[in-house]
């Protein structure tokens, strides 16, 4: 669970200070508003885009019971029939947007790459056993709000092309992810998702394009039993993970480890 809890007298003082790892400690970690047993349990919609495919609106609510929990609302912007609400598969397990993981940043590679009135931009590595050997490839960014301390943004991008194996190469690399204060969680939750790959391989050349958005958070029956509750120890699950490159079968779908 991540909470603000930065006055911008404590962020100024630290960035000027430059320990900018007490400052990813305070944004990050300090605090936790709720319990993860009942943020798990918070009901909430996601709305999935795949560029070329079409949209999905799916709606996720425990308190619907055990293997109900998730409904479709919308597909392509249109209300489902009755026969595509019965072929409908719910999702396998993955991680709440509202329970966050940033395991993965490297604290002691933090340095501040600008500074404005309303935002700081930090650049960072990612932990080893995260990266995968991303990280000569891909810059990784974090932003927050210099006035509150909030997190807005992590982002994933590849600078240029690179190979992964000699016969294949990636032409292009981006996976982004915003945050927001969340006032039914009172705290940090993921917002957007959006990620975009191209790989070639011999003569093949495959794009793919994703953006995940949740939005209607709703705890008033976060009470429900603790079977109904997402378990991944990821962090943001399917085309979502900003923690797993070049993998969108995780949770936020950027650098290393969401």
């Amino acid at each position: 669970m991540v909470t603000c809890v930065c006055s911008i007298d404590i962020v100024r003082a630290q960035v000027n200070s430059g320990d900018l790892r007490a400052l990813f400690d305070d944004i990050l970690n300090e605090v936790k508003t709720a319990d993860v047993r009942t943020l798990k349990n918070c009901a909430y919609t996601q709305q999935t885009t795949i560029k070329d495919v079409g949209s999905t609106q799916e709606r996720y609510d425990p308190s619907s019971g055990l293997g109900v929990e998730w409904q479709l609302l919308e597909l392509n912007g249109k209300s489902p029939t009755d026969q595509q609400v019965h072929n409908y598969e719910p999702k396998p397990r993955q991680r709440h947007p509202a329970v966050l993981n940033f395991d993965f940043i490297d604290p002691d590679s933090l340095q501040l790459l600008d500074e404005s009135q309303s935002k700081l931009k930090f650049e960072f590595k990612v932990v080893p056993s995260s990266g995968q050997g991303l990280n000569q490839h891909v810059k990784n960014q974090l932003t927050i709000d210099s006035d509150t301390g909030q997190l807005l943004e992590v982002k994933s991008v590849a600078q240029e092309p690179f190979r992964i194996q000699r016969w294949t190469q990636v032409n292009e690399y981006e996976n982004v992810s915003t945050f927001r204060f969340e006032d039914q969680t009172n705290g940090t939750v993921l917002e957007q998702v959006s990620f975009k790959l191209e790989v070639k391989s011999g003569n093949n050349t495959l794009y793919h394009e994703v953006t995940k958005q949740f939005s209607d958070f709703d705890c008033s029956y976060a009470s429900t039993s603790e079977d109904t509750m997402n378990t991944d120890e990821g962090q943001f699950n399917d085309e979502s993970d900003t923690r797993v490159p070049l993998d969108d079968s995780s949770n936020s779908e950027v650098p290393p480890n969401w």
